[in-house]
């Protein structure tokens, strides 16, 4: 079991260490470019080709889908009790407390853990949060909603397109298929070596208040996972999709949020970067819960 899970984890490790150890060279790597080509081409490739091409029960399917708004509205309440008891702004910290790194981290964990098939639950896992983070996020963070925005995101129009081929159940053309397949295989890597290059560059501040944040999106993530597992009856490959998404930590997306609207990103960056390292070290523990649910 313990090879099992070193097999799951050694690889996500170490590619997001060559992605850190890259940047502390001072090699070059335009993360803005590579951010773009993953978000814009990458990822909706990769979901259009797993969502067509892998089968797919709809009850697991649909069990994703619903525990991701769950544990998503969950955290989102938790999140705001803990800011006001706290006295802190929500607008700087409550989208890190909301929106795990399902994409850098989750998605390559659920495909070394659970193979294509978890990869392709874990992929309606991302979607879900991609979408909360382009209208609830970037709501929170810019303190006003632009579903404009949204309709921009290539990935909606990706998942809009796979599931008209499998509702009408016809046959995705070979050129297609193969194109979106070889184009979404950059995804995965890239993410990782994206999510270590990014941990060498955030420069962080105030970490006392960070610490207790990144320990809250662990602790709020787990718990509204198993709240939703519960809920929706939820076993197997699905439960344990969804408790490692759920588990993640503070996604680096929020920092760009941060930035873009002076919501103090520094001290986002010290969440996100403390719940990684956390994250790190209990990745083992998680994945080994994961793959052991009844």
């Amino acid at each position: 079991m313990l090879a099992q899970i070193f097999a799951v984890v050694a690889p996500v490790l170490l590619i997001a260490g060559l992605g850190y150890l890259w940047a502390k060279r001072g090699a070059p790597f335009d993360n803005a470019t590579i951010s773009g080509l993953v978000m814009n081409l990458g990822s909706p490739c990769l979901i259009f080709s797993s969502l067509t091409r892998i089968a797919l029960d709809p009850a697991a399917f649909t069990g994703v889908l619903l525990a991701s708004i769950g544990v998503l509205s969950l955290c989102l309440v938790l999140g705001i009790l803990l800011l006001k008891a706290m006295d802190k702004p929500l607008t700087t910290f409550l989208p890190s407390l909301v929106h795990p790194n399902t994409g850098n981290m989750g998605l390559p964990l659920a495909l070394m853990a659970f193979g294509e098939t978890g990869l392709a639950l874990a992929i309606s896992y991302f979607f879900i949060n991609s979408v909360s983070q382009y209208t609830l996020g970037l709501s929170i963070s810019s303190g006003r909603f632009s579903p404009a925005q949204l309709l921009r995101q290539p990935i909606i129009w990706a998942v809009a397109a796979a599931l008209l081929f499998r509702w009408t159940g016809a046959d995705v053309p070979p050129v297609i298929g193969s194109t979106t397949a070889l184009v979404g295989g950059l995804v995965i890597p890239a993410m990782l070596l994206m999510l270590g290059n990014s941990l060498a560059s955030l420069h962080v501040a105030s970490l006392p208040t960070a610490a207790i944040i990144a320990v809250a999106r662990l602790a709020f993530g787990f718990l509204a996972g198993l709240s939703m597992i519960w809920l929706l009856d939820l076993d197997g490959m699905v439960a344990g999709v969804v408790i490692m998404q759920a588990t993640m930590p503070a996604a680096v997306f929020n920092y760009v949020f941060a930035e873009r609207f002076g919501r103090e990103p520094e001290k986002v960056a010290a969440v996100i970067l403390l719940s990684t390292l956390i994250s790190f070290a209990t990745l083992p523990f998680l994945v080994a819960y994961a793959m052991n649910l009844p």
